[in-house]
C-alpha cells in the first residue's frame, strides 16, 4: 500500500535523523526534531498540492506524528531510566482515528498503571519531558495523565472525553496496559449504555446544526461541525461503534442502512471535506473551520478549480461542497432517524435494538401507507407504472404531515427520468401542485421533501439551476435553493404566529383568498440569479412567464404572478432610497402595484424575501419605511383624487395648528418658520413634530443671545424609539459650509449607525438638520455617554473650521472589532440618475460599509458643490446603500453635464478607495 511505502520512508528518514536524539539532552535535541518536522511537513504539503486525498494527507501525518512521538517517548524514558510502573502513551480523538489535518490538535493521554491514585515522581518527570518538546517543536497538545480507574471515570462523566477514548490507539509503552484499558473501556463505558451515548450525541447533533445555520447550504460553512460536515460523518460512527465496536461504514452497507452507491458517495464526500480543511490550514496558517467568503476564490484556484461556462471558479467549488455535504446530511440524518424510530426490518433492530421503537398502526392512503410517521409506497414499480404517483406522494406527505420514509425517498430519487417534458406540462401533476401550493402554512414542507430528492428542479426547472448556487452578495447567508425555500418557510409562519410584530402580517395572509400564486412568487423569484442577471429580477419574470405557460395560470393569475417576481424588491427599494414625503414617490410606485391585492401580495413577499435572507436585513427602521409606503399607496390606490387633495399643502390651515398648541408670544417665531421653511418641509411633518421644532428654534435663538463665548452653539435634542430600534436626533443652528458632513462624522466618532439624514433650509440662513441613529446592534441610542460625545464633538467641529475629523474617526474604528467586509467580492456601485424625480439629481451608492464613511461621501460631495436636499442611508449587514437627493449648490437645478457627473463619480470613488485602504 502507498501508505506504508511512505511510512517505511519515513521511518528510514527518522532513524538516520532522530535515532542519536534519544541519547541527548532535551535542550540539545530540539534542533533535530524542528528540522525533521519541517522538512517532513514540507513533503507532505507538496503531496497535497500534488492532489493528494483527504484522507490519504491527514493520515500520513497521523503517521509522520506517530513517529516524532514514538522517539520522544524512547528519549524520555532513556533519560529517566527504568519505568516504576507500566506507562503507556495513547493517541485520542482525531489523532486517534488517525486523521490529522496540517494544524489540528494532537490529543494524547499519558496512561499509568499506579492504582493508588497518586502520580508518582516518575510520571510526572514523563509527562514533562515529553509535553515540553512536544510543545518546543511547535505542536498544539491536548494532554493528561490518568490511570485507567480515572479514564473511566472521566469518559462516564463527559461524553467528548467518552467520545475521544473510543477512538484511543495504542502509541508507545506498555502495549498490554493499553490493552487492558481497551478492555475495560468496552466493558465499562459501552456495554449497558448504547442507548444512553445515542441520545446524548442525536441532541448533541441537533444542538451543533442549530448552532451553525441548520441548513447545508451556508455561504460561510463551517467545515467540521455545520450541517453535513465532518462531525456528522464521525457522528454515525460513533454511535455505530457503540453496537459493532468498528469506526467504519462498512458493517452499514446493506439493503436496511447504507447501499453501496451511498457508502461510496459519503466516503468520497468526507474525503473532499479532509482535502478541503487540510488547504484552509495551510492558507490560514493555523486551526481554521469556517470558509469564509473571501477566501474561496484563492482555495478554489489552489485546488485546480476554473472558471468554465461563465461560472467563478469559487463557484464550482461552493457547488462541489454543497454537492457532497448534501450526500453527508441526507444519509446521515436518514440513519439517524431510523436509529431513533426503529421502525424498519428485524435485522435493523438487532443491529440498534438498544434504542426505542416507536409504535403505531398503519394507515392506507391509495397506493402508500403512513407508518410511524413517514409515508411508504406498496410497491417498488409504482412511478414507473403511473409517473403520477411522485406528485401524489408529496400531496399526501403534506396533507397528513409526514415524512418520507427512506426507502420511498430512495425510489423517488431513482424514478426522476419520469419527470419529462410531457410530464411538466400534464394535466395530472399540474392540478396536484397547484393543491399543494394552495395550503396556507404547509407548502415549505412539501417543497421541501420535492427538493430533496431533486424532484422539484426537475418539475420546475428554472428553480432547479439554483440548486447550490452560491450568491455574491453581502446581506444572503445561504445558497439561492435554500433562501426561496427559507422564504418560504416563513411564509408559512404567519399562519400561526403570535408574535406582536407579525400580527398585522399574520392578518394580511389571512385575507388573503387564493396563496398560490404568491406562493409561487416567491418559489421563482431569484431564478434570474443562475444565468447572472443583473438586475436578476427581470430575468425572473421571464422565467415566470414560462413556468404560468406551462401551468397554465388564468390572465389575471398571470399578470400577478410576473407582477409580483418582477417587483419583488421594489417595495423594500423605494422604501428605503426613496423620499416617501414626496407624493410623486407615492403615485410612481403605486401606478406600478396596480391594486390593492398586488399591494397585500407584495408586502407579505417583502417580508418573506427579508427575513429569509438574514436577521440584519429586515430591521425595525427599514420595516417601518415600508409600512409607511405600504399606507401611503394603499390610501392612493383606495382614491386618487382624495389622495391628491390631501396631499396639497395647506399652509395657512397647518400654521393655526401649530399656533393653538403654542403660547402667543410664539406667534412671529411660527410665522418666521412657515415663511422660511420648503415646502418639502411641511409635507415631511405634522403639526405635533413642527411644535417641537419651532421650540427647538427659540433654544437656539436664545442661546446665540445669551452666550456670547459659543454663540453659533447647536440647539440638539434627542428623542428615543425603542420599538422601531433607532433614536431621532434634531439640530436647529446656523446654516454653514459642511454642516451634514460635520454631524454626520460627529455620530461616526462615537461610533453610532446613520440610518438617515435631512436637511432643511430656512431662508434666515438658519437651518433644520435631522437624523436617525442606532447604535452597533441596531439598538436606539440608550447611553448617556454616547449622546454626550457626538453633541460635544458636533459643537467643536461647527466652531473650529480647521476641525480634524480624522484621528478621532480612527480610533473609533479601532474601537470596534468586526470583519472588514471589502474583503468579500462585493464590488462598490455609484449610479447618478436625472429621470427618477422631476425636481433632484439622485446619486445611488453601494459599497462596504466602515466608521466615517457618510462623513466622507457628504464631504466630498459638499466639496464639488453639490447641495443635499435629501438622504437616506441604509446599512446592511455591512454594507452601505446610500441615496442622496441632490442639486446643483449654485443654481439649485439639477446636475446634468456629462463630464461634471463624470467627475463626480470620480470622486466619490477615489474617497470610498481611499478609506478602505486605511
Amino acid at each position: 500500500m502507498a501508505t506504508s511505502r511512505h511510512l517505511e520512508k519515513v521511518l528510514a528518514r527518522a532513524e538516520d535523523q532522530l535515532a542519536l536524539a534519544g541519547k541527548q539532552r532535551p535542550t540539545e535535541v530540539l534542533p533535530t526534531y524542528k528540522k525533521f518536522l519541517k522538512l517532513e511537513e514540507h513533503r507532505l504539503r507538496l503531496k497535497h498540492q500534488a492532489g493528494g486525498g483527504g484522507r490519504e494527507i491527514c493520515a500520513r501525518r497521523g503517521e509522520l506524528v506517530d513517529v516524532i512521538l514514538k522517539h520522544v517517548f524512547a528519549a524520555a524514558a532513556n533519560t529517566l531510566g527504568a519505568a516504576t510502573t507500566p506507562l503507556a502513551l495513547i493517541a485520542l480523538g482525531g489523532y486517534g482515528r488517525g486523521e490529522l489535518n496540517p494544524f489540528s490538535d494532537v490529543d494524547v493521554m499519558l496512561l499509568h498503571g499506579d492504582g493508588t491514585g497518586k502520580v508518582s515522581h516518575y510520571i510526572e518527570q514523563m509527562a514533562e519531558q515529553i509535553l515540553y518538546l512536544l510543545w518546543d517543536i511547535g505542536f498544539k497538545v491536548g494532554h493528561s495523565t490518568r490511570s485507567i480507574k480515572e479514564a473511566l471515570a472521566q469518559a462516564n462523566a463527559d461524553m467528548l472525553t467518552k467520545t475521544a477514548m473510543l477512538e484511543s490507539r495504542f502509541l508507545a509503552g506498555d502495549r498490554v496496559l493499553a490493552s487492558e484499558f481497551r478492555d475495560q473501556f468496552r466493558a465499562k463505558c459501552v456495554n449497558g449504555l448504547e442507548r444512553v451515548y445515542a441520545e446524548m450525541r442525536m441532541r448533541d447533533q441537533a444542538t451543533r446544526h442549530s448552532k451553525f445555520g441548520d441548513s447545508v447550504y451556508m455561504q460561510e460553512p463551517n467545515l467540521k461541525s455545520g450541517c453535513g460536515g465532518l462531525r456528522d460523518y464521525q457522528n454515525l460512527l460513533w454511535m455505530s461503534y457503540f453496537k459493532e465496536g468498528a469506526l467504519t461504514t462498512t458493517h452499514l452497507v446493506g439493503e436496511d442502512w447504507l447501499s453501496e452507491s451511498d457508502q461510496r458517495r459519503i466516503e468520497t464526500a468526507y474525503d473532499f471535506l479532509l482535502r478541503l480543511r487540510t488547504d484552509l490550514h495551510y492558507l490560514s496558517g493555523r486551526a481554521a473551520d469556517v470558509l469564509y467568503f473571501n477566501l474561496q476564490p484563492e482555495i478554489a484556484k489552489r485546488l485546480r478549480y476554473r472558471e468554465k461556462e461563465g461560472q467563478r471558479a469559487s463557484e464550482a467549488l461552493m457547488r462541489d461542497y454543497y454537492k457532497h455535504t448534501r450526500n453527508i446530511f441526507r444519509v446521515t440524518e436518514r440513519i439517524t432517524e431510523q436509529f431513533a424510530s426503529g421502525y424498519a426490518t428485524n435485522r435493523t433492530r438487532s443491529l440498534f435494538s438498544f434504542l426505542p421503537l416507536r409504535r403505531g398502526g398503519e394507515i392506507r392512503v391509495g397506493s402508500f401507507f403512513i407508518r410511524q410517521g413517514q409515508l411508504h409506497s406498496e410497491r417498488r414499480d409504482l412511478f414507473k407504472a403511473d409517473p403520477v404517483e411522485m406528485m401524489r406522494a408529496f400531496e399526501l406527505a403534506q396533507e397528513h404531515d409526514v415524512d418520507l420514509s427512506p426507502e420511498l425517498e430512495d425510489l423517488l430519487s431513482r424514478s426522476l427520468k419520469q419527470v419529462t417534458r410531457t410530464y411538466e406540462y400534464a394535466k395530472a401533476p399540474r392540478e396536484i401542485f397547484r393543491t399543494i401550493l394552495s395550503r396556507k402554512g404547509k407548502v415549505g414542507h412539501a417543497l421541501r421533501l420535492m427538493h430533496r430528492v431533486d424532484f422539484l428542479g426537475r418539475y420546475i426547472p428554472e428553480f432547479g439551476q439554483l440548486t447550490c448556487l452560491v450568491q455574491h452578495e453581502f446581506f444572503h447567508r445561504y445558497t439561492a435553493d435554500e433562501h426561496t425555500l427559507l422564504c418560504i418557510d416563513k411564509l408559512d409562519a404567519l399562519v400561526h404566529t403570535t408574535d406582536s410584530k407579525l400580527i398585522t402580517y399574520r392578518r394580511l395572509f389571512e385575507s388573503l383568498e387564493d396563496p398560490f400564486v404568491l406562493y409561487l412568487a416567491l418559489l421563482l423569484h431569484d431564478t434570474g440569479r443562475a444565468v447572472g442577471a443583473r438586475p436578476h429580477s427581470e430575468a425572473s419574470a421571464l422565467f415566470a412567464q414560462s413556468v404560468a405557460k406551462r401551468l397554465q395560470l388564468s390572465p389575471e393569475q398571470r399578470k400577478s404572478l410576473i407582477l409580483l417576481v418582477d417587483h419583488h424588491v421594489t417595495l423594500s427599494n423605494t422604501a428605503q432610497q426613496r423620499n416617501l414625503d414626496d407624493p410623486a414617490t407615492i403615485v410612481e410606485f403605486a401606478n406600478i402595484i396596480r391594486n390593492q391585492k398586488n399591494l397585500q401580495a407584495l408586502m407579505l413577499l417583502t417580508l418573506a424575501d427579508g427575513q429569509g435572507t438574514s436577521g440584519q436585513r429586515w430591521s425595525d427602521w427599514k420595516e417601518s419605511l415600508v409600512w409607511q409606503l405600504f399606507h401611503e399607496a394603499s390610501k392612493y390606490l383606495a382614491d386618487q383624487k382624495s389622495y391628491h387633495e390631501q396631499t396639497r399643502i395647506e399652509r395657512d390651515t397647518l400654521q393655526a395648528a401649530v399656533a393653538a398648541q403654542l403660547a402667543n408670544d410664539y406667534a412671529d417665531e411660527i410665522e418666521a418658520h412657515f415663511d422660511f421653511m420648503p415646502d418639502n418641509y411641511f409635507r415631511a411633518f405634522d403639526v405635533a413634530e413642527i411644535v417641537k421644532h419651532v421650540r427647538l428654534f427659540r433654544s437656539f435663538f436664545e442661546n446665540a443671545s445669551a452666550n456670547r463665548e459659543h454663540p453659533l452653539e447647536p440647539a440638539i435634542e434627542w428623542e428615543a424609539f425603542s420599538e422601531f430600534g433607532h433614536s431621532i436626533v434634531s439640530f436647529s443652528t446656523w446654516d454653514r459650509h459642511h454642516l451634514l458632513a460635520k454631524i454626520a462624522g460627529s455620530f461616526s466618532v462615537v461610533p453610532l449607525n446613520i440610518l438617515s439624514a435631512d436637511i432643511f433650509p430656512r431662508g434666515d440662513h438658519t437651518s433644520f438638520a435631522m437624523f436617525r441613529v442606532c447604535d452597533m446592534k441596531e439598538r436606539a441610542v440608550a447611553e448617556k455617554r454616547d449622546r454626550d460625545l457626538a453633541e460635544d464633538t458636533v459643537r467643536c467641529a461647527l466652531e473650529t473650521e480647521t476641525f480634524e475629523f480624522a484621528p478621532l474617526l480612527e480610533q473609533a474604528r479601532r474601537s470596534i472589532q468586526r470583519r472588514r467586509l471589502h474583503e468579500l467580492e462585493f464590488p462598490t456601485g455609484i449610479a447618478i440618475d436625472n429621470k427618477a424625480h422631476p425636481v433632484y439629481t439622485l446619486i445611488q451608492i453601494e459599497t462596504p460599509d466602515r466608521v466615517g464613511l457618510l462623513y466622507d461621501l457628504l464631504t466630498a460631495l459638499e466639496h464639488e458643490g453639490v447641495n443635499i436636499c435629501l438622504s437616506r442611508i441604509s446599512t446592511q449587514k455591512g454594507a452601505a446603500i446610500d441615496t442622496f437627493y441632490v442639486n446643483d449648490a449654485n443654481t439649485r437645478g439639477k446636475i446634468t453635464d456629462s463630464n461634471r457627473i463624470a467627475g463626480l463619480q470620480r470622486r466619490l470613488r477615489a474617497v470610498i478607495l481611499s478609506g478602505a485602504a486605511r
